[in-house]
């Protein structure tokens, strides 16, 4: 073991500051108090200091955006609605603007654009589900009109028209009522 003791590194310097080391070179002056550090001597090279943010890596990768998600969800709420004549179609037109305004805002914004393309989607397919229920509906409610009409003008008790609308529209569906 060696007798010398080690040295503190909290010690104050002596009052003529440490010896020069062995390479000639000065060591730098302690910064002023209170104040920044000198510039480094001529041949050093300046000081650098950590970028902001994370250090060597890059900006996380923003999601979906919010207006993405809100188009999604109301173009599933007008795939429910949508089996309602006449309300379905208007729904789905709504849920397809909002799809396709969110699609060319996650674009212009860099976001990832799978929700709003799946809104649109589920837009497309609920308009044409709402239209060919919608065409269907006043189909249906024409052959009706037709049915009555042609039943009241043949019958003249309630039975007999009962039992009229029965017959017609057991044909339109091919369906044999008779016990």
């Amino acid at each position: 073991m060696s007798d010398q003791t080690p040295q503190d590194p909290y010690a104050l310097p002596p009052a003529g500051g440490y010896p020069p080391p062995a390479g000639g070179i000065p060591p730098a002056a302690p910064p002023p108090a209170g104040g920044y550090p000198p510039p480094p001597p001529a041949g050093y090279p300046a000081p650098t200091y950590p970028a902001a943010g994370y250090p060597g890596g890059q900006a996380p990768k923003p999601g979906p955006s919010a207006f993405a998600i809100v188009a999604l969800v109301i173009s599933i709420i007008a795939l429910v609605i949508c089996w309602v004549p006449f309300i379905g179609p208007v729904a789905a037109l709504v849920a397809l603007g909002l799809s396709i305004a969110a699609w060319v805002t996650s674009k212009k914004s860099g976001r990832p654009a799978g929700l709003a393309i799946a809104g649109t989607v589920v837009s497309i397919i609920d308009f044409v589900a709402g239209v060919v229920i919608t065409i269907g509906f006043l189909f249906f409610v024409n052959r009706a009109q037709e049915a009555d009409k042609f039943c009241n003008s043949v019958s003249t008790t309630q039975a007999e028209y009962d039992q009229c609308m029965t017959d017609r529209v057991s044909d339109w569906f091919g369906i044999d009522t008779t016990p």
